[in-house]
């Protein structure tokens, strides 16, 4: 009966929205914009780009309704005046009764102040309501918030747009075209206004000459130019293109040493040739003008020349190491605490890096000079190995930024700031860097909510962070966590029914645990500055315990890594585990008699490895990482980003086999546990196409296989093993429900909600919309599977086999996300279009599906079959925290 009141009520709020007459508060002799529509004749010019000129555009729309023009018209205007006169009318008396009451607390105050003999009294102020912009009642807030007033034509845009749209065709190149406008006014109060493009034919660039007697300017162009990207032959006479080409070039210039050249010294020189439609263009470049050193009224011009690093300062702006008052001792020098916007320092350390200690060699362009205070908060060789404009060294801008990153991702500091200054003899430049020590050690405690591939829980974690422990930029993590979390049981019956839809809404898994991460600068236990200052090496050692209580099992899980991190190239990555111990790990895990005694049952050799105790000692652990936005020379801002990590684990110990006690079930151990043996590929594609009006293109590829071997002879351990399914996978399916392979799960009482394989595949492509400021829209495509590597007589099917493009599921649905800046709610609905568990015949979703029901005949009979299989082809709703991908 609830139920159906409220959808009684939504149905009526619906109707009348749809019942409000657009032009319901359009003027007497005026004319709703309906639409604008663009015609171009001619070459190809964007309509995205044509329409942010246009002055004026109609009411918002989506999905063919204008819906802020209807809540606008839905609430009467004349009423919400009349309240809001009512309402101001009560706020003012308030207000007044509020000050009368304001001056007789006063006025009491007064006299007893006079009483007491005091010459003074508190005085009591009552604040007032607001009445320049009181606080909106729900009409009022529904309308003028929520709503926007029709868009009314107006000439006078109109006009202007056109004016607009003639400049716009020739900054393209288009001097020959035209512009026009029709208004078609309609008898239903509302206009259409069209826009007709003729562009005629565009000027292009046919030659280039270079206006410059500096030869070292000439040869830096002619350098940037014989890039194919960079040419501007046979490209259109575009302004935003020569203004981008003017960029471009000038910070070409500075990366290449050239200081202080900017954009402001190009100048191009254009002769067109209407007959051929042709340009011939001149590049000009001016001189440097400074302020004459004699006369400051003056300036001189001064050619372009490379410059050079002569010394390199850091500042270090703090007193936490400053040994007594330091405010006394800089006014005993008759100095200011401040120098310019930094604290001044008043020390001086001078480093200087050997080449070789025996024989005492210098390398000069490694050396600095440290300004601070007291005792140095970080060692001078931390902060000189983020230095890259080295002394002698050719400046480049290029240099200068990556230094910037570097001391910012070093952490230690709250600003960083970066000044160079040129010396009297032009061409030499000293290097400024000035620094503000951020807080060295904190505290954080981060609640959250977490989502493990669709099963949503909640989490918090109590943080130590100490980011200099040592004075070499060491940071020491510490961390406890907690959390409950939305999880499956293993097996069930009813794999599509109440019990599963009920695990994944209680918090039915408990987890516990410490953390702890070191990261230290270089390659530890190596020195620091053995290696290139470009390759940026860190090492991370970490170590974490975790425990976990499920209905079905308690599992208990100690790991340690060590790893080194290079930093390859601002877009590339490499890291490379400790060789011959990179990843230790030991599970622990315990299953409840129930469990323990369904797994003795199925005598699932598959299952009883994956939940059992576990020993991966990880003799490597390679990962290289990849992620670019497009180069700027090339149009858009797409971002491709790409993965691969290669984990070979348990050969190392298989050397020593013949010293190693056998396990019950014939595996070789060491400290008392059965080892794995195994390597793993697995790799992650990512490329994203942003779109015009906050559109994006966005496709994910992941492809992976583990192959046990040797002392593994079942399947992948659990935790390297592949899943599909879930929210951020095939959203078909359920978080980890879909293969193996042909598997046919629906005739199998014994299954488990999850599935696990040796080898994975996952493919989405999806289209981002936006529908406003909050929500956003998508429409995705899914597709993909996992198989085994050997066969598993309890999930016949789920081996891989040549015909293994034929077992790949595929999914389509839409999505709504709502964007609250800090993070992204995702709500996602999968519908299976095509399902390789199921007969030939029936396997995708416009087909029948009568061997389906045939197949469940011949296993259960019937009618049973109806109670035991799940219905196909049933859309699945995801939540999820943050996008798929």
């Amino acid at each position: 009966m609830l139920k159906f009141k409220h959808t009684y009520i939504l149905l009526i709020f619906i109707s009348g929205m749809f019942s409000c007459k657009q032009t319901k508060y359009v003027p007497e002799g005026k004319h709703l914009l309906k639409k604008n529509k663009i015609e171009i004749e001619g070459d190809k010019i964007s309509k995205d780009d044509v329409s942010s000129i246009i002055r004026q555009h109609p009411n918002y729309k989506r999905f063919g309704v204008k819906w802020k023009l209807m809540a606008f018209n839905l609430i009467d205007s004349t009423k919400v005046a009349d309240k809001r006169f009512e309402k101001n009318k009560k706020l003012r008396l308030k207000n007044a009764n509020k000050l009368a009451k304001q001056k007789r607390i006063n006025q009491s105050r007064v006299e007893r102040a006079v009483k007491k003999g005091k010459s003074h009294y508190t005085e009591k102020i009552i604040p007032l309501k607001d009445t320049l912009e009181p606080r909106k009642f729900f009409r009022e807030w529904y309308k003028y918030k929520i709503g926007r007033p029709p868009v009314v034509f107006d000439s006078i845009p109109f006009n202007k747009s056109l004016e607009q749209l003639e400049v716009f065709l020739r900054k393209k190149g288009y001097y020959y075209g035209g512009v026009s406008g029709n208004v078609n006014f309609r008898n239903n109060k509302k206009c259409v206004v069209t826009y007709t493009i003729e562009t005629g034919e565009q000027y292009k660039i046919d030659s280039i000459y270079i206006i410059e007697d500096n030869k070292l300017v000439r040869e830096k162009y002619i350098d940037f130019l014989s890039d194919d990207g960079n040419s501007m032959l046979d490209r259109p006479f575009d302004a935003d293109l020569l203004d981008n080409h003017r960029y471009r070039v000038a910070k070409h210039m500075r990366n290449s040493g050239i200081y202080g050249f900017s954009t402001s010294h190009i100048t191009f020189h254009v002769d067109t040739n209407m007959s051929t439609m042709r340009v011939k263009m001149g590049v000009q470049f001016s001189d440097r003008v400074m302020i004459s050193e004699e006369d400051k009224d003056s300036v001189v011009r001064i050619k372009h020349q490379e410059a050079f690093v002569s010394n390199v300062y850091f500042h270090v702006a703090d007193t936490m190491n400053f040994i007594g008052d330091f405010s006394a001792r800089v006014q005993e020098l008759g100095l200011t605490v401040m120098d310019g916007q930094f604290i001044r320092t008043l020390d001086t350390t001078y480093f200087t890096r050997y080449k070789n200690k025996e024989t005492g060699g210098i390398d000069i362009s490694r050396m600095a000079i440290f300004m601070h205070n007291g005792k140095l908060m970080v060692k001078p060789k931390i902060l000189e190995g983020q230095n890259y404009l080295e002394i002698d060294s050719k400046y480049s801008e290029r240099h200068l930024e990556k230094t910037y990153l570097s001391l910012l991702q070093l952490d230690l500091f709250e600003i960083v700031k970066t000044e160079l200054n040129e010396q009297e003899d032009l061409g030499c430049l000293d290097a400024h860097y000035y620094l503000v020590p951020a807080k060295k050690q904190s505290f954080s405690f981060e609640p959250r909510a977490t989502n493990s591939n669709g099963f949503l829980g909640v989490a918090a974690t109590v943080n130590y962070v100490n980011k200099n422990l040592f004075r070499g930029a060491e940071k020491l993590t510490l961390s406890f966590s907690g959390g409950f979390e939305s999880q499956p049981p293993v097996f069930d019956k009813t794999i599509d029914g109440d019990k599963i839809q009920s695990a994944g809404r209680s918090f039915n898994t408990f987890e516990v645990g410490p953390s702890s991460q070191l990261e230290l600068p270089g390659l530890f236990p190596l020195r620091v500055s053995d290696f290139s200052k470009k390759l940026r090496p860190k090492t991370i050692i970490s170590a974490a315990y975790n425990f976990q209580r499920r209905d079905d099992f308690t599992r208990g899980t100690f790991q340690m890594g060590y790893l080194w991190k290079f930093f390859v190239s601002k877009t590339m990555i490499f890291q490379s585990g400790f060789p011959g111990a990179s990843v230790v790990k030991f599970v622990g895990i315990e299953n409840t008699p129930e469990f323990e005694a369904k797994l003795n049952s199925l005598n699932d050799l598959f299952l009883i490895n994956a939940y059992s105790d576990q020993f991966i000692w990880q003799d490597w652990k390679l990962t290289f990482e990849y992620n670019i936005r497009e180069r700027e020379h090339r149009k858009g801002d797409a971002q491709v980003y790409f993965k691969a990590s290669f984990d070979p684990a348990g050969n190392i110990f298989s050397l020593f086999k013949k010293f190693q006690d056998t396990t019950e079930t014939g595996q070789r151990a060491m400290f008392g546990i059965g080892y794995s043996q195994f390597s793993r590929l697995d790799t992650e594609l990512i490329f994203s196409e942003p779109l015009k009006k906050d559109k994006s293109i966005n496709f994910k590829l992941d492809l992976g296989a583990g192959i046990p071997y040797g002392n593994t002879t079942t399947s992948m351990p659990y935790d390297y093993s592949f899943f599909a399914g879930g929210a951020n996978d095939n959203r078909g399916w359920r978080a980890r429900a879909l293969g193996p392979g042909a598997y046919k799960y629906y005739l199998d009482t014994n299954r488990t909600a999850t599935q696990i394989g040796d080898i994975g595949l996952s493919a989405s492509a999806e289209y981002r919309f936006s529908i406003s400021s909050l929500f956003k829209g998508a429409v995705f495509v899914d597709a993909g599977n996992i198989w085994t590597i050997f066969q598993d007589d309890n999930r016949d099917g789920g081996k891989i086999s040549g015909s293994w493009y034929k077992e790949i599921a595929v999914a389509a649905g839409v999505g709504l996300r709502m964007d609250l800046d800090f993070f992204i709610i995702r709500v996602d609905l999968g519908m299976p279009i095509m399902n390789p568990a199921l007969p030939q015949g029936a396997r995708w979703v416009f087909q029948s599906r009568q061997a389906y029901y045939d197949e469940g005949k011949a296993v259960f009979g019937d009618p049973y079959y109806k109670e035991v299989m799940p219905l196909p082809f049933i859309p699945t709703l995801h939540f999820g925290i943050g996008y798929p991908f």
